[in-house]
């Protein structure tokens, strides 16, 4: 059994240091909402050469504009990813296991905020702004944990793959990881540092996301002389609840979020669109079933579903049975599931209980992670471990306790030994 934990903390000042100039460079996803958000290049040029000071072979790309279509992913259609690369480190050491580290560089916007977003302050035990939770903590826990393992004197085996990915957030379905799985970055394990609270993440939930545009016909207000897209999207949206109260009659935890409703321009126009969008929480076994029907993993038996329910409802009127509503599916986010006495899950256990003396505990992540990429494409073992604080990850006062990246540094640095050392 390898003990990383004093090392661990005898770096803890240089994980504080890290940690603050990472929240410092700004690398908000441009679809985030924000107008001046720059993209994740900056990150990537300050991890870099971290990753070369250790001895990586490093490597710098963009995604494909054709990702999604490759993976056979629904993602969101006219993403940019020029200038927004990838960033990978590679370590080779002979025969052996092959293991891959994978952390997001993107964050989500900063409106509404409490504290400074790009402060980085340390106080109460803490690093606080945008990302520290979400998951540049993740990100300088990995590259701190294969510092120590580097450091170590082992004698080495198989390969370790470090990946900076891009466009986790915000819709961005997950390009950067589909990126690396396309350019051949897959492995024997993955772990992905997007963790929370030292738990071993075993799965995440699919999502769908769906666009609804009803259209009406806009005429003057005192004239009467339109067809009014606010009536005719309460009918659609009446087919969406029927569909919402038939899946969640069945999966209760697969929850249905009508999130935008939106129409109209001023209340002298009848308005003439109407536009909602939705999320549509799906599990494993949906997906399995998908996948029997002769469907790539994912939700096409639930989006067959949700488009009938709708066209039943729109023919029962007669303005919709003539003008049916836009139905436009944004992205599919997959799931993916492994059980409890996974044998990697068991070595990560049996590093947090050398390390730290703590039992592990098993979760499936109640949000999405890319994560479920290797897994449910790649047939790859997945792991999800990480030091992030629970509820803090997009929050206005984000931030991340200095006790658990060092704890989770130890850790890790202790899975990788336990898997590569000869």
């Amino acid at each position: 059994m390898h003990r990383f934990i004093d090392a661990a903390r005898d770096r803890r000042e240089k994980l504080i240091q890290r940690m603050q100039d990472l929240v410092q460079i700004d690398t908000r996803n441009p679809y985030s909402g924000d107008e001046d958000a720059p993209g994740e290049a900056a990150g990537q040029e300050y991890v870099e050469p971290l990753l070369q000071e250790m001895g990586a072979s490093t490597r710098l790309f963009d995604c494909p504009d054709d990702i999604y279509e490759r993976m056979e992913i629904i993602g969101p259609a006219g993403r940019d990813f020029s200038g927004r690369p990838n960033l990978i480190g590679e370590w080779e050491f002979g025969e052996g296991p092959r293991v891959i580290v994978n952390g997001h560089m993107d964050t989500v916007g900063v409106s509404g905020m409490e504290i400074g977003p790009f402060d980085g302050g340390h106080r109460d035990g803490a690093v606080w702004g945008r990302g520290t939770s979400d998951c540049k903590g993740g990100i300088n826990v990995a590259v701190e944990a294969i510092s120590l393992l580097l450091d170590a004197g082992l004698d080495l085996g198989g390969s370790l793959v470090f990946a900076s990915v891009v466009d986790e957030e915000c819709s961005g379905s997950g390009a950067g990881t589909l990126a690396c799985l396309d350019a051949g970055y897959t492995g024997d394990v993955a772990v992905f540092v997007d963790g929370n609270d030292l738990t071993v993440g075993l799965g995440c939930g699919g999502c769908l996301t769906v666009d609804v545009t009803v259209e009406g016909r806009e005429g003057h207000a005192a004239r009467g002389n339109g067809v009014s897209a606010i009536d005719r999207g309460m009918i659609v949206k009446q087919a969406i609840d029927r569909f919402k109260a038939e899946r969640e009659s069945v999966r209760p935890d697969c929850l249905v979020n009508i999130g935008i409703f939106r129409s109209g321009v001023h209340a002298a126009v009848i308005p003439g669109e109407a536009y909602l969008s939705l999320n549509i929480v799906y599990s494993v076994d949906e997906a399995e079933e998908a996948r029997e029907a002769g469907h790539p993993w994912g939700a096409a038996l639930i989006r067959e579903r949700f488009e009938r329910i709708v066209r039943e409802v729109e023919a029962s009127d007669e303005w919709l049975a003539e003008h049916p509503s836009e139905i436009v599916w944004i992205k599919d986010l997959v799931p993916f599931d492994q059980p409890d006495d996974d044998p990697w899950a068991r070595s990560l256990g049996d590093a947090l209980r050398g390390e730290l003396d703590r039992e592990p505990e098993h979760h499936r992540m109640v949000a999405w992670s890319d994560a479920a990429f290797p897994c449910a494409l790649g047939d790859i073992p997945t792991l999800l471990f990480g030091p992030a604080l629970s509820g803090e990850a997009h929050g206005p006062r984000e931030h991340i306790m200095v006790d658990d990246m060092v704890d989770c540094t130890a850790a890790l640095a202790a899975f990788l030994a336990d898997t590569l050392a000869q």
